[in-house]
């Protein structure tokens, strides 16, 4: 009797760098800094105003997410601007911020989460190709 070939499973080290991006992302101003930093670079001045936030504050948390490679610092004169390592992290934190909300304002039976998936997806892979720097609309 031969064996039968195993479907490949889930891929363990892809599942621990997600929770690693998860647990520093898992405050509400970082996920207010990705989703900023998506609309194009920033300075820590201009993230920490927009924010309403301390200098120090901001210093701190991007330091934080610089450090898992979430986010990169280039200097521009006497300057320092951030940007996203990638630019699909602010779409798809973007995806699931919306799902959630949408989630709690609606029935549960109302709410197609295959439609937000799908229209998601799409602006994930056109922010992939680097098709769109702008937020592309879901439907409601």
């Amino acid at each position: 009797m031969t064996a039968r070939p195993r479907a490949p499973g889930p891929d363990p080290e892809g599942f621990e760098l997600e929770a690693d991006l998860v647990r520093v992302l898992a405050h509400p101003k970082r996920l207010m800094i990705v989703d900023l930093l998506g609309q194009g670079p920033s300075s820590v001045t201009e993230i920490a105003d927009r924010l309403e936030m301390s200098l120090q504050n901001t210093s701190q948390h991007l330091r934080a997410m610089r450090d898992r490679g979430i986010v990169r610092a280039q200097r521009e004169g006497h300057e320092v601007r951030y940007s996203l390592v990638s630019p699909v992290l602010a779409e798809s934190c973007r995806l699931v911020r919306r799902a959630l909300l949408a989630a709690t304002r609606a029935p549960v039976a109302s709410f197609d989460w295959t439609k937000e998936a799908a229209a998601g997806i799409r602006a994930v892979r056109a922010a992939e190709l680097g098709r769109s720097r702008r937020p592309v609309p879901v439907p409601s």
